[in-house]
């Protein structure tokens, strides 16, 4: 078994600890608050004095909810990003116990197989063993229920054009293409010729060329929560997020429709460099100028959009989806 170190004893420790123990050699332990306990194997040190006095392989991470900070101290400290692992590590190892069904499969198929053409070959394997208990699909958390939402707007109100900026290619643009055409703007490069779509690369926070009170009908979403955090090659500026929300409005003729999607909660939070968390009330803030035509949620397991009023904005659940439609009532 692999020799590690186990970094982080909180509750996902306590959770996992008996699979831990059954996959690998454990050699000691570390955290960043080092409390002693007396079941710490063979010791419990402080980070630095384990990554270098310590014989091992891997460190697991062993905290879901820091396990990127984690990261960071590691790689900061000079240890090799291809030796840190997490619990999904584990996860895929539980996943191999069903290997043995594929097999039982095979024999089970070349029985009765009686058609020549597609007979199994040792050459031409391609065995996969993690799907044969799974559900028959899993909407893709915000996105299935945001997509549907936006779509149907879109549909509805049937603009003379349509523009989007930054919301997710395979899902929401696919979407509504196959019923419009859309002009789509990303500060990334797209590298495709796709029928339908006229492709514009800019920045959201500036949308040069674009002349103020020209567009009839925007969208963006799951897009504005990134917007000055470099994750996407943007330049890092904390304020990218209101930039972008001016230069909407600026762009949006009067009686022109805005549609948002955003990850909201209870309060503001940023997850550097993920994207940020907003409350309803910064959502309405960054667009107070305009009316406010809809908002909806998705809760965070949720298949569905539903509508919310203004008494319900103080109980969103964290890691929800909001989704509000704006219409500029002024030049």
């Amino acid at each position: 078994m692999e020799k590690i170190i186990v970094f982080g004893l909180g509750q996902d420790f306590e959770c996992n600890k008996r699979s831990i123990l059954q996959a690998f050699d454990v050699i000691a332990c570390t955290d960043s608050f080092v409390v002693p306990k007396e079941e710490f194997w063979k010791g419990c040190y402080v980070p630095a004095d384990a990554i270098c006095n310590l014989d091992f392989e891997k460190i697991l991470v062993c905290s879901r909810k820091y396990q990127d900070a984690i990261k960071v101290q590691l790689v900061k400290a000079g240890f090799p990003e291809d030796r840190i692992i997490y619990l999904d590590y584990l996860e895929k190892d539980i996943v191999s116990a069903d290997f043995k069904e594929v097999i039982r499969d095979m024999e089970l198929y070349r029985l009765a197989a009686t058609d020549s053409r597609f007979v199994i070959a040792e050459d031409s394997l391609c065995l996969i063993a993690d799907e044969k208990h799974k559900e028959a699909g899993t909407p893709c958390h915000h996105y299935f229920a945001q997509d549907i939402w936006g779509g149907n707007k879109i549909f509805r109100n049937a603009p003379e054009r349509h523009y989007d900026i930054g919301s997710r290619l395979d899902g929401f643009i696919a979407h509504l293409l196959t019923f419009r055409e859309v002009y789509y703007i990303d500060i990334r490069p797209l590298p495709y010729e796709i029928p339908g779509l006229h492709f514009v690369q800019g920045d959201a926070t500036i949308l040069s060329g674009m002349e103020d009170g020209s567009i009839e009908s925007l969208s963006c979403l799951h897009a504005m929560e990134h917007f000055g955090l470099g994750r996407y090659g943007d330049k890092i500026d904390p304020d990218a997020y209101r930039k972008a929300a001016e230069s909407m409005q600026r762009v949006l003729r009067k009686g022109g429709h805005l549609y948002i999607g955003v990850p909201i909660g209870p309060a503001d939070r940023l997850l550097f460099n993920a994207h940020r968390i907003f409350s309803v009330q910064t959502v309405l803030s960054l667009f107070e100028g305009m009316a406010l035509r809809d908002i909806a949620i998705v809760e965070p397991e949720g298949v569905a959009a539903k509508p919310i009023g203004g008494q319900d904005y103080q109980d969103i659940q964290e890691d929800s989806c909001g989704l509000f439609e704006f219409v500029k009532t002024a030049e």
